[in-house]
């Protein structure tokens, strides 16, 4: 296993370097006033020094690691609820609106694939609604779908 992580390191930390030159051709700017390359050598950059971790975890750590199925596990009734909603999601937003939508996707994901109480379905779902309403909304100022109702 460690000889895959150290393979897979290096291919990670050549292509953070790569990365990290295009980067610098485009320009990356200053905090105050990034340029186009800004956010990709950024992440190159964590790709590099993550990369650099797993390769040294690798040289200094003793023993062979073990083996486990990556999917083992896993909820895949309520992963395909969660892609389900969010498709039906997508085609009801311009239909009834942000505001309805947003409420009924947060009701569903509460209730249905968290089981929480009714009562802090409700609560949540309204929170949520109002709240990424108001950032999204009123502070950044994005417009959003009124839908049929206008709300």
């Amino acid at each position: 296993m460690k000889k895959y992580d150290r393979a897979s390191s290096l291919f990670w930390l050549l292509l953070s370097i790569l990365v990290c030159m295009e980067s610098l051709s485009l320009g990356i700017g200053t905090l105050r006033k990034p340029g186009t390359g800004f956010m990709s050598f950024g992440t190159a950059g964590l790709l590099g020094i993550l990369s650099i971790a797993l390769f040294l975890q690798t040289i200094f750590k003793r023993g062979e690691t073990e083996v486990y199925v990556i999917f083992s596990g896993t909820l895949w009734k309520r992963a395909l609820f969660v892609l389900a909603s969010l498709v039906i999601y997508s085609r009801l937003v311009p239909l009834a609106g942000y505001l309805i939508s947003t409420f009924l996707l947060m009701s569903f994901l509460f209730w249905i694939v968290r089981g929480q109480r009714w009562w802090w379905v409700f609560i949540s779902s309204f929170l949520t609604t109002v709240i990424t309403y108001y950032v999204f909304s009123v502070w950044l100022n994005c417009q959003f779908p009124e839908g049929i109702l206008g709300l």
